[in-house]
């Protein structure tokens, strides 16, 4: 019996390993704020200040350019997807500004999977791959 315990734990390790770690879970993702570092491995321009907020039960809020935007959001088999969002309909001033409120948009409505290491978090959806950084002490 504790040779049998011993193999699955070792199993379960080694399946860890190469899947690229533990699963992402709600916990993991709730009562913390994560601001936009980078839209398809570009980075963000400091001033556009895009954020995520998930908090308790999955409620999420933000600004996702020049729009805050806010809803509920459900993780499912590695995914994020925000159904239903809804925004702010202010105009953008400047197309840098207007391309990261696309692709923030988009990315939480359409879904993508996820990837939470330590203080860094990654949305990779069909059209845009967001890389948010921990802001929670900012």
């Amino acid at each position: 019996m504790k040779h049998l315990l011993v193999a699955t734990t070792a199993s379960l390790l080694l399946a860890a390993c190469a899947g690229g770690g533990l699963a992402t879970t709600e916990s993991s993702l709730q009562h913390h704020r994560w601001a936009l570092a980078s839209v398809n491995g570009e980075p963000v321009e400091a001033g556009i200040g895009s954020e995520l907020a998930i908090g308790e039960h999955m409620a999420i809020s933000g600004l996702a350019g020049c729009n805050r935007f806010f809803g509920s959001a459900k993780l499912e088999q590695g995914r994020l997807r925000a159904d239903p969002l809804a925004s702010t309909k202010m105009a953008c001033l400047s197309d840098s500004i207007q391309r990261v409120e696309t692709a923030v948009l988009a990315t939480l409505t359409q879904g993508a999977e996820v990837r939470h290491e330590g203080r860094q978090l990654t949305l990779t959806g069909g059209d845009y791959v967001l890389g948010y950084r921990l802001a929670d002490e900012d």
